[in-house]
């Protein structure tokens, strides 16, 4: 009985010990690293709020203060517009 299950093993699982992942779920699908890229740049783009908070600074004329009135306000697009980021 144990020569026809590890024949069967091997048939079924390729010679490969039980549970180990193929190529195929070793590698993550395109929509979790699409997700991994998105998480990315948002926690860069966060961090680069966070700083420009703390510090007073601006970038590209535009501050900490201006993002959170543009975010805050019901029309974004106008405020995108006054910034020149919205055509």
């Amino acid at each position: 009985m144990g020569a026809y299950r590890e024949q069967l093993l091997k048939e079924t699982y390729g010679g490969r010990p039980y549970g180990t992942p193929t190529q195929e779920e070793a590698v993550p699908s395109g929509s979790l690293a699409f997700f991994k890229l998105k998480f990315t740049i948002s926690l860069f783009l966060f961090a680069g709020f966070a700083y420009l908070s703390m510090t007073g600074s601006s970038f590209c004329d535009v501050t900490a203060e201006q993002i959170v009135e543009a975010v805050t306000e019901e029309d974004i697009s106008v405020q995108l517009s006054k910034l020149g980021l919205y055509e």
